[in-house]
This record gives structure tokens, C-alpha cells and sequence, in this order.
């Protein structure tokens, strides 16, 4: 409880007004050391409450100035501008008596430079922008007490290490210095080694439970829009963030997405300042609910009530998969997380599952009938939030509907609405015109599912898959209806799931079929 620390009167009442009470795993684990002033080395995912981890410290600390042009006692480097930000705002109720500057790249120089030449108690800055004020004397860190490096491991990922090492030479040696890092790359682990004085580790990560489920979806490049689409239907019935690659990418996305219903909008870092923040406002307000980001451009952002990420692309750095699946199952909430992927990225999904300790679930893109069956109960969501003004402008025309008798009128509203007679889709890959066919009884081989489908006059086959108990093939719709009920003891019929494929260890192959013994291995010859 925050109550057991011996606090100054000021941020006790902050804590109280904002209710805080009792403390998460890092901030349990780090302030005790922190606040009697030790140097911490935190690691732990994003939306856990680091800030209040190292704010508390330098909040309780320091006490109040009002000396025009005073240096910062409390340096924070962000390696971005949103998160910087969401640092400032954070440390401006909690230490409401002292003066918070908060210095950043993307924006003029003037007024930054008005506010540090005003004075400021805390400094939160990016890495650039502080060495440009630094360089033209306008940031003193001569009198720094108190240094936080945030977010350590993606300064590394944007390439501000030598800028963090020279802003720390900066400083005074015998300062208190906290490091927080989701990761700990070698290069952050040399930083703690060289900067940090007999510090706590505080590893919250290792062992941890994460609070949101994890889906794979095999989805390939070529629908895969398509499916991501049915995703949002399905699974985002809140807020969702995509996160893929490019700038390019983010917008193609944002804009398909809007086009096919979905309240969508990107973000990236060729928006400025003014742009994101209105971008940030209407996700945070709902009128937005899928927002499209690069890895860079959602850094920092505070946004607490994510209910859904997808990953539209494997991330460039496996860490970063876990910066990306934090933005969800933040505060107690629960969360999902979902990742499309093609069949060629098998492996790369075997080693994520190995860095993060976890399995993903694998499960097939959702199916014709629960998209419908999504976009129904959302119509209906919609519908219930209307204003009686606006139902009363068609209220005249339902009744007559009603009196009528004329469904046909309102089913045909409703194809209008959420769309009409949906597309057969594989259960295997996702792409449309499939229909995946289940042979149950016993484990059949891929060619054995192939050569019985053949001998029933089945023309094209897509994608076919070996299971454990039954083995599954895509056909054309065409084709379903002339399949018999059996065949040689497995019975057929359109699949409602698909089971896993066999997964073999790594260091196992399957066993080849015995050779028969009267048949020679062939003579090879010399050419």
C-alpha cells in the first residue's frame, strides 16, 4: 500500500485524489529501494506502471523551487515524443508543486526554449532534441539528482546510443539513476554495468502471466486484408490497434479498412503533432475504434482500454511482438492478441513462441457465418444507442413494414446493411471460394487424402492438411455436393474446425516406411 511510504503531504493527497492505493508488481518490487534513493534496474512490459515507479521517487524527493532559470534536478529520457508526453502528464498531478519541461523533436524550438529558460524541476526529453538544447546551453544537467532512462531497449531499437551515453557524461556521477527496460539488451545490460551503482533488479517479466489470450491465424498475403477485416468484426468489439510496418502500409490499411465499415484511421510519423493528438483524441473518445500504427508511432501512446492488437505483420524484432501485445490487457483488463501470418512463417512463429515462453493458439480465420453473425450483434449495438429523435424520422415506415408482413423489404435492408450471401472460405488458409472437407476416422496422409478425393470426381483441390484423426482438404463449392457421406471408413463432410497438424520435435523426423524385403535398393551407375 502506497500508505506504508513515508511520503510528503503533496503527493500523498495526489495519490489519494486519483485513488491509487494499492501498488502494482514493478512498483512494489522497485519503490522501497527508489525512494531511500538506490539505483533500480526495472524490467517489465509496457502498461504495468513504470512511471509511477521511478515518479514517486523523484516526486517525493524533491521539493519545491521557484528560482527563475533553475537547472532540472530530475532528467527522464522517452525514446519517443508520445511517450515523453504521457511521462509529463503523469508526473504533473503526481508532483503538482513542481515545475515539469517536457522537450521533444517534430515541434519548433521556441517555446521549449522559453520553458527551460524559465526553470524547471524535471526535464522529460527524447535523446535528440535534449543534445540540441544541451549543445546551446539552454539544458544544464550539472545539477542533476535523479536520471531515468525509460523504455531503454527501444532507444537502442532507434538508435540513440550514443546520444544516451553522452547525455549521462553529462551528468553528475553521484546521482540516482533508474532503468527501465521491457528487454534487456546487451547494450542496456553494459549501460546498467557502466552507469547504475549497486542497483535492485527488479524482473517482474520472468515468470510473469500475461492477461490477454493469443491467437495465430494463418492468413496469406493475398486475402489477407480480407481476413483482417473479418477479425475486426469478430474479435474487436472495442478498441483495436493494428500494427504493421510501413507508413505506406499503415495508410493502405487504414484507408480499406474505412471503406469496408470499419471506423478506421492511421497514425505514423509523418503526421505531425497537431494530426496525432486529434487522430489519439477520437480513438480515445470512441469515435475512432481501429487505429493502424507503426511500431515507432504507437510508442508511449496512452491509451489504456485496448481490447484487441493484431499484428498484420510478423514484428522486425522479436521483442518487439511483446511492446506491440502490452498496448492490450492493461489495468486488470483482459485482452487479445492476435497474429496473421503465412504458411512460410511457420518457423518464424516457432521462434517467437520459444522467446516469449508461450504458445500461440492456432485457430482458422473466422468463418462466413460468425462475420454475419458479428456484423448482426454490432447493427444491433448500434441500434440501441440511437436517439428516439432519429428512430422516430423512419418510425412510420417500419410500422407499415410490420403491418405488412414484408420481410422480404427488411432482408433485403439488412443485405444492404451488413452485406449479402457471404463466400465460401477455407477453414486452412482463409482464401475465398473454398470449402474445407473433413475425412474422419483415422490419421490420413496428405497423398491418401488426395487420392481418395480424386476417386470421387473431385476436380480442383487447394490446400490439404494431415491431422491426428482425420485429414482435411479444400474443394471447390461445386464439389460438395457430390462427395458420398464415406469413404473407405472415414466419414466426409464439410469441417466446422480443423485440429492442429502433427508437430514433430525439432530434433525428430518422421519414420520413412520400411522398405519391403525383396525389393533392392537400385544400382547406381557412374556417369
Amino acid at each position: 500500500m502506497f500508505i506504508d511510504f513515508p511520503l510528503r503531504e503533496a503527493v500523498s493527497r495526489a495519490l489519494e485524489t486519483k485513488g491509487f492505493t494499492t501498488q502494482t508488481a514493478i512498483q512494489a518490487a522497485a519503490l522501497p529501494h527508489a525512494l531511500a534513493g538506490g539505483d533500480v534496474l526495472g524490467l517489465a512490459r509496457t502498461g504495468t506502471g513504470k512511471t509511477l515507479a521511478f515518479g514517486l521517487p523523484i516526486a517525493n524527493r524533491l521539493e519545491p523551487e521557484n528560482t527563475r532559470g533553475r537547472a532540472p534536478r530530475a532528467f527522464i529520457l522517452t525514446p519517443t515524443r508520445e511517450l515523453a508526453l504521457q511521462v509529463a502528464g503523469e508526473l504533473e498531478w503526481l508532483a503538482a508543486d513542481l515545475r515539469v519541461v517536457t522537450v521533444y523533436g517534430g515541434t519548433g524550438y521556441g517555446k521549449q526554449a522559453a520553458d527551460l529558460k524559465r526553470g524547471a524541476d524535471i526535464v522529460v526529453a527524447t535523446p535528440g532534441r535534449a543534445i540540441d538544447y544541451y549543445k546551446q546551453g539552454l539544458l544544464q544537467l550539472a545539477s542533476t539528482q535523479v536520471v531515468v532512462l525509460d523504455e531503454a531497449d527501444e532507444m537502442l531499437n532507434a538508435g540513440f546510443e550514443e546520444d544516451v551515453e553522452f547525455l549521462l557524461a553529462a551528468t553528475p556521477s553521484e546521482r540516482q539513476t533508474m532503468l527501465f527496460s521491457a528487454t534487456l539488451p546487451r547494450w542496456a545490460e553494459n549501460l546498467a554495468a557502466q552507469h547504475l551503482r549497486d542497483p535492485l533488479r527488479a524482473n517482474v517479466v520472468q515468470g510473469e502471466s500475461v492477461s490477454y489470450e493469443e491467437f495465430a491465424i494463418e492468413a496469406p498475403l493475398t486475402t489477407r486484408l480480407n481476413i483482417l477485416s473479418n477479425v475486426l468484426h469478430v474479435y474487436g468489439q472495442g478498441q483495436t490497434i493494428v500494427f504493421t510496418r510501413t507508413k505506406a502500409e499503415v495508410d493502405e490499411l487504414a484507408k480499406t479498412l474505412s471503406a469496408q465499415g470499419h471506423a478506421a484511421e492511421a497514425v505514423h510519423g509523418d503526421l505531425n503533432q497537431v494530426q496525432r493528438e486529434r487522430v489519439l483524441d477520437r480513438f480515445r473518445a470512441g469515435q475512432v475504434n481501429v487505429l493502424v500504427a507503426t511500431d515507432v508511432a504507437a510508442r508511449g501512446l496512452d491509451i489504456p482500454e485496448v481490447d484487441l492488437v493484431v499484428h498484420y505483420r510478423f514484428p522486425e524484432q522479436m521483442e518487439r511482438y511483446q511492446h506491440r501485445s502490452g498496448r492490450t490487457g492493461r489495468a486488470g483488463r483482459a485482452g487479445t492478441v492476435i497474429l496473421l501470418m503465412s504458411a512460410r512463417e511457420r518457423r518464424e512463429l516457432g521462434m517467437l513462441e520459444r522467446s516469449i515462453s508461450r504458445k500461440l493458439e492456432r485457430v482458422a480465420p473466422p468463418q462466413p457465418e460468425a462475420v454475419q453473425g458479428a456484423k448482426l450483434a454490432g447493427l444491433q449495438r448500434r441500434i440501441a444507442a440511437q436517439t428516439a429523435a432519429d428512430k422516430s424520422t423512419w418510425q412510420e415506415v417500419a410500422e407499415t413494414w410490420l403491418k405488412a408482413g414484408d420481410a422480404d423489404a427488411l432482408a433485403g435492408l439488412l443485405a444492404l446493411t451488413l452485406g449479402g450471401a457471404p463466400a465460401p472460405r477455407s477453414l486452412l488458409t482463409g482464401e475465398e471460394g473454398w470449402v474445407t472437407v473433413q475425412l474422419k476416422g483415422r490419421p490420413l496422409s496428405v497423398p491418401q487424402a488426395v487420392r481418395l478425393l480424386k476417386q470421387t470426381g473431385v476436380g480442383d483441390l487447394g490446400r490439404v492438411q494431415s491431422g491426428t484423426t482425420s485429414g482435411y482438404a479444400d474443394v471447390r463449392p461445386g464439389d460438395v455436393g457430390g462427395l458420398p457421406g464415406e469413404i473407405e471408413g472415414l466419414q466426409v463432410s464439410p469441417a466446422q474446425t480443423v485440429e492442429a497438424a502433427p508437430q514433430f520435435d525439432r530434433h525428430e523426423r518422421p519414420r520413412r516406411r520400411p522398405r519391403p524385403e525383396n525389393r533392392s535398393r537400385p544400382q547406381r551407375y557412374n556417369r
